[in-house]
């Protein structure tokens, strides 16, 4: 069941534990190991030119998000640091962060971002960190395991029935995971994006957002709609009325590694997921050649419910961002370091070898980028996609919605999860914002 007592923000983040502060250097900067190869270059750099020694802290991706949450609300964080695009605007609007505008006009490479990538990591009109990519979504899957289970590809499923049909046949032909769909708060934020989202923004028509979590023109949260019902059916039946996975999965010591070693053994059929998979079925700082990941894998995008008026395929996106801690000692030495990350040549080669999405019109228009097959194809699903609801309060209802489907792996019905979900965000929010669609 939805708890009733959640973490509301960061604020109460930072009651809920003590972290010992880092040990302090000049200028110290937090990130998760996955992007090392972008800030270790960065760092070596900025040391050369400026004498200075940075105390780089590396962390598990796993529980990361946690990690700089608490550690920016108890006071602790390192001077720079690495965080997910949705949690800016929340860690901004409780001062935990610097704003850059007049340091980034200064800089001369900053005319190159694109200014609705910025928006996510903005809030009330002003930039709070820097993008390191961005990203789409979509369906990811095995082509021997297809092939095992009869089914045509390229595969190019029109509805979430067809999704499903497929599945079973994964299931039927002994795939050990035939649909990988993140549920659970283990999975936390993947859950509502690579999940939920991607499900609900297919799942009715789009007018008055009645396919999201949040009504953006009233700012009201939205605690029951068809859309949200039909969704958490979907996991239902994927879960629970079909078995069409395990939820073994999701409670992985290292989720993103088990998906990856099952994907490697084919012991999985279709994975919800997104465009950083190019680079991380095997090792995201090490990605395999093209000719491997073309020979094992194929990918399509997300199809829509099939209820008459709703979108024919949906996308949503996210990224990571830097930005620097409000507290920081030296902000200009703090917004060099940023720089220096951020170079042309530096920023376009991790670009390039890791298979990421641009942030940057120098680099998205190059031709190395746009050689590159998958992120010319990839990039086209960013013409319609949208973004999270960056808004003080989404990691609460995120929260909620991970909650929820973590009750659908233990069994409860949608009808109930929708009641406890509606019933949480009223508790949360108040009764007048949150709203409801017939």
């Amino acid at each position: 069941m939805l708890k009733k007592v959640l973490l509301t923000g960061v604020a109460a983040i930072a009651m809920s534990a003590a972290i010992a502060a880092p040990a302090r250097a000049e200028l110290s900067f937090m990130y998760a190991e996955w992007i090392a190869a972008l800030v270790e270059p960065g760092i070596a750099a900025f040391e050369a030119e400026t004498g200075e020694t940075v105390n780089a802290i590396k962390l598990p991706g796993q529980g990361y998000d946690q990690r700089i949450a608490l550690d920016l609300a108890a006071g602790t964080a390192a001077d720079v640091n690495l965080m997910d695009s949705f949690m800016v605007s929340e860690l901004a609007s409780a001062g935990y962060l610097e704003p850059l505008d007049e340091m980034l006009a200064g800089w001369d490479q900053f005319q190159y971002y694109l200014p609705g990538l910025l928006e996510v990591a903005s809030y009330q009109d002003q930039i709070y960190a820097l993008p390191t990519d961005t990203d789409v979504r979509m369906l990811w899957y095995d082509l021997s395991n297809f092939e095992k289970a009869g089914i045509p590809t390229p595969w190019t499923p029109q509805t979430w029935d067809d999704v499903l049909d497929a599945a079973q046949k994964l299931k039927d032909a002994g795939v050990r995971y035939p649909f990988q769909l993140p549920a659970g708060t283990k999975q936390a934020e993947a859950a509502t994006m690579q999940g939920v989202y991607m499900a609900l923004l297919g799942a009715d028509v789009p007018e008055g957002d009645r396919n999201r979590l949040l009504n953006r023109e009233t700012n009201q949260w939205i605690g029951d709609s068809p859309g949200l019902r039909r969704t958490f059916d979907f996991f239902y039946q994927v879960y629970v009325e079909r078995e069409l996975n395990t939820a073994e999965l999701n409670y992985a010591t290292d989720i993103g590694a088990a998906v990856r070693a099952a994907l490697a053994a084919d012991e999985l059929g279709i994975l919800a997921s997104g465009s950083w998979e190019d680079a991380c079925l095997w090792d995201c700082n090490n990605p395999p050649s093209r000719e491997d990941r073309d020979a094992m894998v194929a990918w399509t995008p997300w199809p829509g419910s099939g209820v008459e008026g709703a979108k024919t395929t949906t996308n949503i996106s996210g990224g990571w961002t830097i930005g620097i801690n409000a507290n920081a000692a030296d902000k200009e030495m703090a917004f060099k370091l940023i720089t220096s990350i951020f170079d042309e040549e530096n920023f376009k080669a991790w670009t390039l070898a890791n298979h990421r999405m641009a942030v940057r019109t120098d680099i998205s228009e190059s031709p190395e980028y746009t050689a590159d097959t998958f992120l010319a194809e990839a990039t086209k699903l960013a013409a319609d996609t949208t973004g999270r609801d960056t808004v003080p309060g989404y990691q609460t209802v995120s929260a909620l919605i991970q909650q929820a489907t973590a009750d659908i792996l233990d069994g409860v019905s949608p009808d109930e999860v929708v009641q406890e979900y509606h019933d949480a965000l009223v508790d949360e929010f108040g009764a007048e914002n949150v709203i409801t669609y017939e």
